[in-house]
């Protein structure tokens, strides 16, 4: 409607005093006492969450909140406990560019420990303006034993394609899964517990950071990878809709677990342990007896990895009973897969903790050992002919001067991920969930966790004996490293890895976003669905599309779908 009002009308004088009022209305809401208007401006540093206010830093134009505790801190009776929250606060907590602690564990390298129990806490990353963004959680790997959510990865890149990143830590080892009659719900699994408290903490939370809550992706490597299969098919997670996504990078190890008999049987071995090597447990309970143990304690009682358990509360069903009968969500959508060589990771290893004698020097023998020694875990249930299992992977490498070296590692590629990988993306997409499957191939990947060469006390810079080619977790720095930390590691041309990570990059945040990790500018090589019989082979110069067929035939999956098993003779 024209407005007729003139500046002497009846109507000008109402509208004017009106306006001056609101005016005068507002400014004392936003700065009350007559402020300035640099007062005013709400500070994008400055977060309010359930727990209290946090103040945040600007780093290379991010918005980055680190150490802020999502659970209560994991001590005294809550050591070996359900994750419980964190605990309201009156003032405001300045965080910095520093990490929270990380969980305890044994430093790889020293034999030390290292970390607090004080450590669950997370961090979030965050363009400098931000709105209803995609959330993306990152859950690290490291055999459940080792690792953390800090300063390893850097999720710029991600960032810089306007998503949120979460990063966290969360128990290990005996502290995080030591099954017990006695403490806990009895099946241990807290490190789940602090997990899924943790994305608990991004729905109520990240809308004040400028995240949606309903769009949140979960994606993790071997061990994180694992969590997020585990989460996939738990009850808690499924029923508190904590995620709508998940990409699963080389998680599909051991899908069966670990039984709660078994499980339990083995923290009563190290309760007993406990008892047989001091004075410390004399007279207490077992849960007294495990909170009465030293750190160092707890750690000394624990192998080199651990695994979830089964049968239980928390976990009623293992990760394959629970994808086979599809007792998931639905509505997911679902990346994952593995990388060609994922195997030669825990050879080099083995060589590395064996002054670097090669298990070629060692001879067939010692070969055929270490095949079984992988197998035996699983025996109980079926029984592989370890000894064929070996000469059949032998004779693959025939004529090859690293051949047990690298038999060992295709056993490993072969039976603990490959396969498995496949076969949950093949049942996800027969059951109608969005499912991409990837195949890592760059043999190029730059060497993260094994240096390429090993300073050797008046020898020099010793190699590992054999190729690591495209090996466990070197696809990681593609989405979380620096590009110029990538380009100085990298074995091939910094064009070629840039464009790789680039790519890697896009497809996983419009995922992200999405649930299609293609390009809607057709700015990267088109990804099919699992269910179209293709995976993409993530490689450098180029991704590409292969069948399912090549990356079957590669990793002998016809072969594991019917091993070789030692039967009785009738």
């Amino acid at each position: 409607m024209k407005d007729n009002s003139s500046p002497t009308s009846t109507g000008f004088l109402l509208k004017t005093l009106t306006a001056s009022m609101l005016a005068i209305t507002l400014t004392g809401c936003l700065s009350s006492g007559g402020g300035s208007d640099d007062e005013a401006t709400p500070d994008p540093l400055a977060v309010t969450t359930t727990e209290g206010d946090i103040k945040g830093v600007t780093i290379e134009g991010m918005r980055v909140f680190r150490g802020i505790p999502y659970a209560a801190a994991p001590v005294g009776e809550l050591r070996f406990a359900p994750t419980a929250p964190a605990p309201e606060r009156d003032e405001t907590l300045e965080l910095s560019d520093e990490f929270g602690s990380m969980c305890p564990q044994t430093n790889i390298t020293t034999g030390a420990a290292q970390g607090e129990e004080d450590c669950l806490y997370l961090n979030v990353y965050t363009p400098g303006e931000a709105a209803d963004l995609p959330v993306m959680v990152w859950i690290h790997g490291g055999a459940f034993v080792f690792g953390n959510g800090g300063g390893e990865y850097d999720p710029t890149r991600l960032v810089a394609e306007d998503v949120i990143v979460v990063t966290l830590n969360y128990r290990l080892g005996n502290l995080g899964f030591l099954a017990h009659p006695d403490l806990g719900n009895g099946d241990g699994n807290f490190g789940l517990m602090d997990q899924q408290q943790a994305l608990r903490w991004v729905k109520e939370n990240i809308e004040a950071f400028g995240g949606d809550p309903a769009n949140v992706t979960v994606f993790g490597e071997s061990a994180g990878g694992h969590s997020i299969m585990s989460h996939i098919v738990s009850p808690s997670a499924q029923a508190e809709d904590l995620f709508q996504r998940a990409i699963i990078q080389s998680g599909s190890y051991a899908p069966d677990q670990a039984p709660l008999a078994a499980a339990q049987a083995g923290g009563l071995a190290a309760e007993a342990a406990a008892r047989a090597a001091g004075e410390t447990c004399d007279d207490l309970t077992a849960a007294e007896c495990f909170r009465a143990l030293s750190v160092s304690q707890i750690l000394a009682l624990q192998g080199s990895q651990s695994i979830p358990t089964n049968g239980g509360t928390f976990l009623p069903r293992s990760i394959r009973v629970g994808v086979a009968t599809g007792q998931y969500d639905n509505n997911l959508d679902i990346l994952m897969g593995s990388n060609q060589d994922e195997g030669t990771l825990f050879v080099a290893l083995d060589e590395l903790t064996n002054s670097l004698t090669s298990l070629d020097a060692m001879g067939v023998e010692e070969y055929r050992d270490r095949v079984h020694a992988l197998f035996a875990p699983y025996l109980a249930v079926i029984p592989y002919n370890t000894r064929q299992i070996a000469d059949d992977y032998m004779a693959r490498y025939d004529g090859n001067p690293s051949q047990l070296s690298l038999a060992l590692s295709a056993v490993w590629t072969d039976y603990m991920f490959a396969c498995n990988s496949k076969n949950q993306a093949a049942t996800f997409a027969a059951n109608n969930l969005d499912t991409f499957q990837y195949w890592f191939r760059d043999t190029n990947a730059p060497w993260t966790l094994i240096p390429p060469a090993v300073p050797v006390p008046g020898i020099g810079n010793v190699p590992i004996s054999f190729p690591q080619g495209a090996s466990h977790a070197s696809e990681i720095p593609y989405v979380l490293y620096p590009e110029q930390l990538m380009r100085d590691r990298y074995k091939g041309t910094d064009e070629a890895v840039d464009t790789l990570a680039a790519e890697m990059v896009t497809y996983w945040t419009q995922f992200a976003k999405y649930g299609d990790p293609n390009a809607s500018d057709g700015a990267t090589t088109t990804w099919p669905q699992a269910g179209d019989s293709q995976v993409m082979q993530l490689n450098a110069p180029a991704t590409s599309t292969a069948t399912k067929a090549d990356f079957e035939a590669y990793h002998w999956c016809d072969y594991w779908a019917n091993p070789p098993l030692s039967l009785p003779t009738l």
